[in-house]
């Protein structure tokens, strides 16, 4: 009997203990949890400092002092791409390429990538700005843009008769009209007279020669096609290439009966 009232009295200390330790252990996951989620909830109330519009801004507007300030915004509400202080560095004097209204953040999808100061800037090492004239049938109707890749065909005299040969291939499109490549499309700019292409020195002068001998025409290609394609030129001979082909001869066409007497005279027919 005082066995089983010893077992009993160690059973119920165990329970006890256990609860204790269950309740203890309990208690410090959720004060953990408490803590853990009041340290990420201030964290996400801290406001950081942001660079934000300081007025609403259009297309095309470039990034400064004047358009831009620094605003201090709750963390949890900062997109992941917003432009932070240390960054206006990197990004001031470049252009907008989508509106942003004032007070909010700036970020590296609204702004080009490209610094553009002038048609120089566009330019690579070595190569040289050439303007030409163009048509309305060369403009592609308006989807020609800055940045297209074109090649040039001309059509000259060739004696009596015109042909028609490349004349430069895989030029890049500098500027439509007064559009530059910056990726800022300008008002109006599917109406133009006018294309800039960056080419090298000795092309340049092709270029320039080629107009007082010709008329130049554009060919839009894929920017990533490095294949050269032209290797004839074309006339009025081979304008329509159909091979020249004898005429068949007409068939023959069968003999008429003939109605009468046959005369047979010496043995041979008549």
């Amino acid at each position: 009997m005082k066995t089983n009232n010893k077992n009993s009295i160690i059973l119920l200390i165990c329970a006890i203990a256990a609860g204790v330790g269950g309740w203890y252990l309990s208690s410090n996951h959720i004060q953990k949890e408490i803590s853990s989620y009041k340290s990420s909830f201030e964290s996400e109330r801290e406001a950081i400092d942001v660079v934000v519009a300081k007025r609403n801004l259009a297309v095309g507007d470039e990034i400064n002092t004047t358009t831009a300030s620094i605003r201090k915004i709750p963390r949890i509400y900062v997109p992941a791409e917003a432009i932070l202080p240390g960054q206006f560095q990197t990004i001031k004097g470049r252009q907008l390429v989508h509106p942003v209204r004032a007070g909010e953040p700036l970020m590296a999808l609204h702004i080009s990538q490209v610094k553009v100061e002038g048609l120089a800037s566009l330019l690579r090492e070595g190569e040289r700005a050439v303007t030409l004239p163009v048509s309305k049938l060369d403009t592609f109707s308006g989807f020609l843009a800055p940045g297209d890749y074109v090649d040039l065909m001309i059509t000259l005299k060739d004696g009596a008769n015109k042909r028609t040969v490349p004349l430069a291939q895989n030029l890049r499109v500098l500027a439509t009209g007064t559009d530059l490549d910056d990726g800022i499309p300008e008002k109006g700019s599917g109406r133009y007279s006018e294309i800039t292409v960056g080419v090298s020195p000795l092309y340049a002068t092709r270029l320039i020669h080629a107009q007082t001998v010709g008329d130049i025409s554009l060919l839009l290609r894929r920017p990533e096609d490095e294949s050269d394609r032209f290797e004839d030129y074309v006339t009025l001979e081979n304008l329509i290439d159909i091979p020249n082909e004898a005429k068949p001869e007409p068939p023959a066409q069968p003999k008429k009966n003939a109605w009468g007497f046959e005369v047979i005279r010496g043995g041979k027919r008549s």
